[in-house]
């Protein structure tokens, strides 16, 4: 296995790191309303429910960059995208 754009395959690397640690970070959170009881959840401000979705978000914009990033990666390591498609 070769790498045949050096340049793709850091930006990939750099790009899925960030997915990670986005998901990583923004996980317990998530977990954290998924295990509020029902009654507890219907109490909490609207502040702390926007918040949540805003975490949501988060967490799935980190799905799709660690996505991106991958696909860069591989893209970068196959050799018919190396001077476009033929």
């Amino acid at each position: 296995m070769e790498i045949r754009n050096q340049k793709k395959f850091l930006l990939g690397l750099i790009i899925m790191i960030l997915g990670a640690f986005i998901m990583v970070f923004d996980y317990p959170q998530i977990e954290y309303f998924n295990y509020l009881e029902n009654d507890i959840y219907q109490i909490l401000e609207n502040d702390k429910k926007e918040i949540y979705q805003k975490i949501l978000v988060e967490f799935l914009f980190g799905i799709i960059l660690f996505g991106l990033g991958i696909m860069l990666i591989l893209i970068s390591i196959l050799k018919r995208f190396e001077n476009g498609i033929r």
